[in-house]
């Protein structure tokens, strides 16, 4: 039992400087070349903004292995749901910019429901990132929530080459990666678990184009049930 554990960290601890490496290679490459080269103002701003996106990328990466530590809801407050998703794209607006990607966010007003604010945030976080690791090129992401019954559904929807076949079935679990350039598969993980313990879930949908992420939110905290899907 304990050699499967050891196995299984020593498994994480490899992919997350695997992922690392990338990220910090492209910074010191940026910060060579500034260094030793006479550059024109557009180069620079080029390879200024490519080592700033590899730092974005280093910070995502050091907070999804945090959130490995923080899988229990503690404080549950009443929130705006407009105000947590705005918050959340935001959170990402800069590397949106520099990926060409537009977010457009259709969320009703005074749409409050009870959340770990802290968790409900960082999920709906992992969901941006996760569809901005597969348009690298540029894209739409859009936002949305209706009520339904004593719930709220929050669609993530985006215009990539949509979910593999093989990867459908473990698009939840740690480690499942396909169809992005780098990542740790953690984010999608974690952002199920928070639904779970607020008594909700989150699947995918299969738009004509792209994929869409719903995470099912109840209004009022429920108790945590084991996941069905």
């Amino acid at each position: 039992m304990n050699t499967t554990s050891n196995q299984s960290s020593l498994t994480e601890v490899q992919s997350f400087l695997h992922d690392l490496r990338n990220p910090l290679s492209a910074i010191h490459g940026g910060a060579e070349i500034l260094v030793r080269s006479n550059l024109s103002q557009p180069q620079v701003h080029r390879i200024a903004r490519n080592m700033c996106c590899a730092a974005i990328r280093i910070r995502e990466l050091l907070e999804l292995c945090l959130d490995r530590s923080r899988c229990r809801t503690k404080k549950v407050e009443i929130a705006d749901l407009r105000a947590v998703v705005a918050a959340a794209v935001d959170r990402i607006a800069v590397s949106a910019e520099f990926q060409a990607v537009q977010i457009v966010q259709a969320i009703p007003e005074r749409l409050r429901i009870a959340m770990d604010l802290n968790r409900i945030h960082r999920a709906l976080v992992n969901l941006l990132v996760n569809a901005l690791e597969v348009m690298p090129q540029g894209g739409t992401i859009h936002v949305s929530a209706i009520p339904e019954g004593r719930s709220v559904l929050i669609r993530v929807r985006d215009t990539g080459p949509g979910i593999a076949p093989e990867i459908r079935d473990r698009l939840f679990q740690p480690f499942a990666t396909a169809g992005k350039a780098g990542g740790l598969g953690l984010g999608l993980a974690f952002s199920r678990q928070a639904a779970i313990d607020h008594g909700g879930e989150i699947w995918a949908e299969s738009p004509s184009r792209g994929a869409c992420l719903v995470i099912r939110l109840p209004r009022t905290l429920a108790k945590p049930r084991a996941a069905s899907r």
